[in-house]
């Protein structure tokens, strides 16, 4: 499909998804804007014909259609300031929530660390409104056509050499495609640089960067930072302006260059007495119409390519986060509980711009119903295998089975609704209480009870203490919003992780980041009791820390080094033989002794 046909129907759908009611009533506007100057022009030959000649009936079709000419006119802008901001601002929420839907539903993170991702987004950002209006003139562009055609069959009939008005009016609409490409060229070549403007503002106006901007003094260096960006964006954007205005120019003199044409063959058919008044006056009106017709015409088609150009972004957005199917064959059933577990088989994977793999050659057996805990120095790949566990990303090369199926042959949404999970980088959601441990298990977020039982099962029973218990606005920037401590954010996350009963995978990356030690290792004492008890559902549980001593009752434990499984085992199995896990231990245990002493 050519990128025409898909750009129209994308916007089509804006449109409709806009109202239709709102999209007609532009488009309407612009129609009675353009039959008004038409009007206008026939009604002068009528009124000064008839003045001349002493016909009242004649001069009063002419004030008549003048009339109507003008009420149009004024009109026109009226409800220019009623529709078109109506519009504009629906087609951005509109937009907003495909993106949304789009970024929201990729089946991975892979589209996230690609800058030209990014790049495309912050074009998109600033342009949402352009595809409703491209829409929107792609209707209107008959009306305009008609326009001049109107007002080249009488132009011709006066005097035909006027015929070529409408030929001047091509150079002119190249001249402004033209000068469109070279504006757009420069706003797509800024969009990094814009991005860099958006970051710095962040850093410097939100809450959660204001501690170290004021403790590091940052702000005289951000403030530089901010105004070098903005100049190298000026650079960039102005000088693409002065080529597109020095080429708009020559768009400008070439419809001055047909006017003062139709002005001079015009007066030269009076004098020679093949028109009356009342025609000169149509003629030049006429003109006028017809050179701001195609100059408007021009400005539709620029209109039109911008709104392509956007919708050519969208579609480069949308391929890369729309998911696949990675396996030809038919999709298989989710198990309903865990008899064998999961089993990695040379699993191996590299992120799409890393220059060393992540993770190399993993075998692995997860048996159902167990705990384990993968342990590691930073950087040795245990978050990357979570991120394979949840499908966040595919392997590069191997396979991840659960009980002897590929987790490829599964239906997605149908498979990561039978997991549940707490991470080191969890989200602050600003909701109530309730409501911000309920999205742990969507379905149930108005169940009060199992929201209660997630607060227990994560001792963060001090939810209910506050202001309005479960129905607590969290987050300062909202009336009457509570603000919660690090490890108060941190017990509510892990209360979503535990919102659902039953899980195949329950996944805990760091969840306790925020936690004293001491406080980490009952939660995890009593993640492990929690499985146990519930083994006849054969849900696992895996645990990643970098804190050793917090994972020792763990079924297996996990050793991993710079991507690859070195040592597995029981903490009694691994502490009875020299290796990695004996000597970090150790390395830990001495360093909490040495400082509680």
């Amino acid at each position: 499909m050519t990128k025409w046909p898909r750009a129209f129907r994308l916007m089509l759908g804006i449109g409709w998804e806009t109202g239709i009611g709102v999209f007609l009533a532009f488009v309407g506007m612009a129609v009675v804007g353009s039959i008004g100057p038409l009007l206008f022009s026939f009604g002068l030959k009528p009124l000064i014909d008839g003045i001349l000649r002493h016909n009242s009936g004649e001069a009063a079709i002419g004030v008549a259609m003048g009339g109507a000419a003008m009420l149009m006119l004024i009109a026109g802008p009226l409800l220019n300031r009623l529709v078109t901001p109506r519009m504009r601002e629906r087609s951005i929420m509109v937009m907003q929530r495909r993106l949304l839907t789009l970024a929201a539903g990729a089946p991975g993170l892979d589209h996230f660390e690609r800058s030209d991702f990014w790049d495309r987004l912050q074009v998109l950002k600033r342009n949402f409104g352009d595809l409703l209006i491209g829409m929107a003139n792609a209707l209107i562009g008959p009306f305009m056509i008609l326009q001049l055609l109107v007002a080249a069959l009488v132009l011709a009939r006066l005097e035909p050499l006027l015929l070529a008005l409408p030929v001047m009016g091509v150079p002119a609409a190249w001249l402004n495609q033209r000068a469109e490409k070279l504006r757009l060229a420069g706003d797509e070549k800024a969009a990094n640089k814009r991005r860099s403007l958006e970051h710095l503002f962040i850093l410097t106006s939100s809450a959660q960067s204001a501690k170290e901007v004021r403790v590091y003094g940052l702000r005289d260096d951000l403030l530089e930072r901010h105004r070098g960006v903005s100049r190298g964006i000026q650079k960039i954007t102005e000088s693409a302006a002065a080529r597109c205005f020095a080429v708009s120019v020559l768009g400008y003199v070439m419809f001055a260059i047909g006017y003062l044409i139709a002005a001079i063959v015009a007066l030269h058919a009076a004098a020679s007495g093949r028109l009356t008044p009342g025609d000169v006056a149509l003629t030049l009106t006429l003109a006028t119409t017809m050179i701001a017709s195609a100059w408007r015409l021009s400005q539709m088609i620029n209109l039109m390519l911008r709104a392509t150009r956007v919708a050519e972004h969208y579609s480069w957005l949308s391929e890369r986060v729309t998911p696949r199917r990675l396996s030809s064959g038919p999709l298989a059933r989710v198990p309903d509980q865990l008899s064998l577990g999961y089993e990695l088989r040379g699993v191996s994977f590299s992120y799409p711009q890393g220059s060393h793999a992540a993770l190399t050659d993993i075998d692995l057996s997860l048996r159902a119903g167990t705990v384990i805990a993968v342990v590691g120095e930073n950087g040795a790949g245990k978050t990357t295998l979570v991120k394979l566990l949840t499908r966040m990303y595919e392997p590069t090369a191997g396979q991840i089975l659960i009980e002897g199926t590929d987790l490829r042959d599964l239906p997605l949404a149908d498979y990561r609704a039978r997991l549940a999970a707490g991470f080191q980088d969890f989200v602050h959601f600003e909701l109530l209480v309730r409501e911000s441990v309920g999205v742990g298990d969507l379905p149930r977020i108005t169940d009060t009870q199992a929201v209660l039982t997630a607060l227990e099962r994560s001792s963060a029973e001090f939810a209910q203490g506050l202001g309005s218990g479960l129905e607590t606005q969290l987050g300062r920037s909202w009336e009457d919003g509570t603000d919660l401590s690090g490890g108060e954010w941190q017990k509510l996350a892990l209360s979503r992780a535990m919102m659902r009963d039953y899980p195949l995978l329950t996944i805990f990356d760091e969840p306790t980041s925020a936690l004293d030690p001491q406080t980490e290792h009952a939660m995890f004492e009593r993640i492990a009791r929690q499985t146990r008890e519930q083994a006849a559902g054969g849900g696992i549980t895996l645990l990643i820390s970098h804190r050793f001593s917090t994972v020792r009752m763990a079924d297996l434990i996990v050793v991993l080094k710079q991507g690859r499984v070195v040592e597995q085992g029981s903490h009694e199995e691994l502490m009875a033989r020299p290796g990695l896990y004996a000597e970090l231990y150790g390395l830990q245990a001495r360093a909490y002794d040495t400082a509680v002493s």
